[in-house]
């Protein structure tokens, strides 16, 4: 989604920072808003790059280190261009890309293979359809849910609603962001858990960390701006809870059939876990997890994105 468009940019900036100069060298493309690709010197000087054809990648890199957060970036659209242009990239496959992005799709995916979730709802088209599922799914959840755009990212479009009467613009507003719309149950006193996988021969699942987030919500502000959302590095979790969020994030990997690297992000009620989604494309900020815990784990930033790199394939 373009108004993710600065996260990414962000991302792309610290990946430049970090990246091993003495064994890769670094060719930044920025992508507009029309689909124009400009090949730049310069990760910030994304305004003055060269134009350049679809066709002409291969003259000009061998490996897209894709960092393109949100729709037409994670959703396996670029990674088809590339795919379709025999280019190596990182991470994810166009399928597996398209599968987690889309949070209708994905749901109704683990629902088939029975991965616990928070109740959800798919709305329709229909307006009035719309309101007697809504009105039914809120007495259900006790008064909060959430309603979102399936295709966002970032917690974009997101709305917490109490009663039926809040539910039009909270509808109105997602639909800024994706024509399908899904409606979940707000937890109550909910924890937020991640964990970075790495697929390197073998997978390999970090250790639990949890956000613990200022007014239980994490939204764009809380993510990005506010900087008030603690981490915690590892989480407090009993090693049963470890052991069932790991079981649960390969199974999901598997079936999604990611590669490369991903963070599964679940929610957690007393001894209850819940999957959220997948994230085929992890930020790069300087306060993402992803980088952080693997710190944490003494694999620097710098050996990390090495890593990552060698795992490309996708062609």
């Amino acid at each position: 989604m373009w108004n993710e468009s600065e996260i990414s940019f962000i991302s792309a900036l610290n990946i430049e920072k970090n990246i091993d100069r003495k064994i890769y060298q670094l060719f930044p493309i920025f992508r507009d808003k029309n689909w124009n690709f400009f090949l730049c010197n310069r990760v910030e000087e994304k305004d003055t790059g060269t134009k350049i054809n679809i066709e002409d990648f291969h003259n000009v890199f061998d490996i897209a280190f894709l960092i393109t957060h949100g729709k037409y970036g994670e959703d396996g659209v670029l990674q088809a261009i590339l795919e379709s242009q025999k280019i190596k990239y990182c991470g994810c496959g166009v399928l597996s890309s398209a599968l987690c992005m889309d949070k209708w799709v994905f749901k109704l995916f683990c629902q088939g293979h029975d991965i616990p979730q928070v109740p959800f709802k798919i709305l329709t088209d229909d307006e009035s359809e719309n309101f007697k599922i809504v009105s039914k799914f809120l007495l259900k959840c006790n008064s909060t849910i959430y309603v979102k755009p399936a295709n966002s990212g970032s917690s974009i479009g997101i709305s917490k609603v109490y009663s039926l009467e809040e539910f039009d613009q909270a509808y109105k507003e997602a639909k800024k962001y994706d024509d399908s719309i899904i409606v979940e149950k707000w937890l109550e006193n909910h924890r937020e858990i991640e964990v970075w996988i790495l697929w390197n021969k073998k997978i390999i699942i970090s250790d639990p960390w949890e956000l613990i987030v200022e007014n239980s919500f994490y939204d764009f502000d809380n993510k990005y701006k506010n900087g008030k959302t603690k981490i915690e590095i590892p989480a407090k979790l009993s090693g049963e809870i470890v052991d069932k969020i790991k079981f649960y994030s390969e199974k999901v990997y598997r079936l999604c059939n990611c590669k490369g690297f991903a963070r599964v992000d679940f929610f957690l009620i007393g001894d209850e876990i819940y999957i959220n989604e997948i994230n085929t494309l992890p930020w790069f900020t300087d306060i993402s997890m992803f980088p952080l815990l693997m710190q944490n784990m003494w694999i620097s930033y710098t050996k990390l994105l090495s890593k990552i790199i060698e795992l490309a394939d996708n062609i």
